[in-house]
């Protein structure tokens, strides 16, 4: 019988196995240790006693203006293990826990031709406008003198269960000039190279894309198209 339930130090090794198995990447360890103690973050395991099914990951975001999100980051399903509604019960276990932090919202990003995972989330209780979304990313790059960045621009170092990076938020923004997206850009990219992070990423909507100038599209890799799924506060409670 399947047990659903918060992840412990021992199940480090079964989560590992499930990501290998899901998407062949190998996990952070010490991440992954992180995420089992910190409060702000939520490791849940679906089990059979010891042997480990599937898995979900969520931590807390607070941006600039003090918003608080729950990103739900990460859910995998062995593939022995799939068509069992599992990685919907493991959104809605980190949802619970979405509810002591304060959050404006609960939200994940889906890539575009991921059926699956959108009705998993979608029978979660998320909801999407169907807006594609590029994800954008950047190289470390340093830098020897301090880059400032504009107030409506959020820098956020992330520590995932697969990758060490840095979200940027609010690059095509209303009043943003294009040498302020330089200026973020190139701040980001001296942040992961400071930090060692693999890189610096970016969602852009596609409708807004020809809001970034060009030579940051140029330098970036596009790294797959994307849904916002959510799950306001109201929804949570």
């Amino acid at each position: 019988m399947t047990n659903f339930r918060r992840a412990t130090p021992t199940d480090t090794k079964g989560i590992a196995t499930v990501v290998y198995d899901v998407w062949a990447q190998d996990i952070l360890t010490d991440v992954c240790a992180a995420q089992i103690q910190d409060d702000t973050c939520a490791l849940w395991v679906a089990a059979d006693k010891d042997d480990i099914a599937g898995f979900v990951s969520a931590f807390l975001t607070v941006c600039k203006d003090g918003d608080r999100r729950w990103e739900v980051d990460l859910v995998a399903v062995r593939r022995a293990s799939q068509g069992q509604h599992l990685g919907q019960r493991l959104v809605a276990k980190a949802c619970q826990d979405a509810r002591m932090h304060n959050v404006s919202v609960a939200r994940a990003i889906v890539r575009v031709d991921n059926i699956a995972s959108q009705r998993t989330f979608e029978n979660a209780g998320f909801t999407t406008d169907w807006a594609i979304h590029k994800l954008l990313l950047w190289t470390p790059k340093s830098s020897d003198n301090p880059i400032d960045v504009a107030n409506s621009v959020a820098l956020l170092p992330m520590d995932t269960l697969t990758y060490r990076g840095l979200w940027i938020e609010g690059l095509t923004w209303e009043g943003l000039t294009t040498a302020e997206q330089r200026q973020a850009i190139r701040a980001a990219r001296s942040m992961v190279a400071k930090d060692g992070r693999l890189n610096a990423g970016a969602l852009i909507p596609i409708d807004e894309e020809h809001l970034l100038a060009t030579d940051l599209r140029d330098e970036a890799r596009v790294h797959g198209e994307y849904y916002w799924f959510i799950k306001p506060k109201e929804a949570l409670l």
